[in-house]
């Protein structure tokens, strides 16, 4: 059953696709166009062309803005946990490492738009300046994906790895006992497999936090990437 993370993954990979479909429709045009220029024309708009600004201007900076309000509500949900058990406020320190892992992950985001439109740009030109038939160049803009398999793997990796992050944040030097939770199945990961039959993975007894970090599947790198796992306070 998805969780909340999957929920927020689904929709930025759902809007983002209609963003670059958009954007893919005006670009076809603009490939026509640019097909009947001159040599001069065509080297002059190309220099001009900053699809990062026109995915940004369609919707693609807000749609990371709401990714990054489920970074806040994953941050609420630890401070939560810790207030309820009794842990006094993060530190400074605390809330600054935080807020640089959010920052590393927005660029992150739009450094994956802005290769994306940089590879499209690319494509358009080689292939009109080239002399490829517009049907042809049309093509091989379509393989050139934004909404793919790849940037939803960065996105759920990215909340994930916040969320693992948030909790350790907050409980951070505190006594309290960590459990590695989620599923194993026929794709999870040997590392990811031991510590979850490791006997100290229960409410009963917990990992302490030194023996997280050598677990093999430490606080926020847990299996690696697009890991479906995460350490929860006991």
């Amino acid at each position: 059953m998805p969780d909340d993370i999957d929920k927020a993954v689904n929709s930025f990979m759902t809007q983002v696709k209609k963003i670059e479909d958009g954007l893919r429709n005006d670009l076809e045009r603009l490939a026509y166009r640019m097909n009947d220029m001159t040599e001069t024309e065509l080297l002059l708009t190309t220099k001009r062309l900053n699809f990062l600004q026109e995915l940004v201007d369609k919707g693609y900076g807000s749609q990371v803005n709401n990714l990054m309000d489920e970074y806040d509500v994953l941050l609420a949900d630890a401070v939560k946990e810790a207030k309820r058990r009794g842990v006094v406020p993060m530190k400074t320190e605390t809330v600054e490492a935080i807020q640089t892992l959010k920052d590393l992950n927005t660029e992150s985001l739009l450094g994956k738009a802005r290769a994306w439109g940089d590879e499209m740009k690319n494509v358009m030109f080689v292939n009109i300046y080239g002399g490829a038939s517009i049907r042809d160049t049309i093509e091989a803009m379509g393989q050139v994906n934004l909404a793919s398999h790849q940037l939803n793997v960065a996105v759920n990796t990215g909340l994930r790895q916040f969320s693992d992050f948030s909790r350790y944040n907050v409980f951070k030097g505190e006594d309290v006992k960590w459990i590695y939770v989620g599923p194993n199945d026929s794709v999870t990961r040997p590392e990811c497999e031991r510590t979850l039959l490791d006997k100290r993975n229960n409410l009963n007894k917990g990992f302490s936090e030194s023996e997280v970090g050598s677990s093999g599947t430490p606080f926020g790198i847990r299996g690696g990437y697009n890991c479906r796992h995460s350490w929860m306070v006991a």
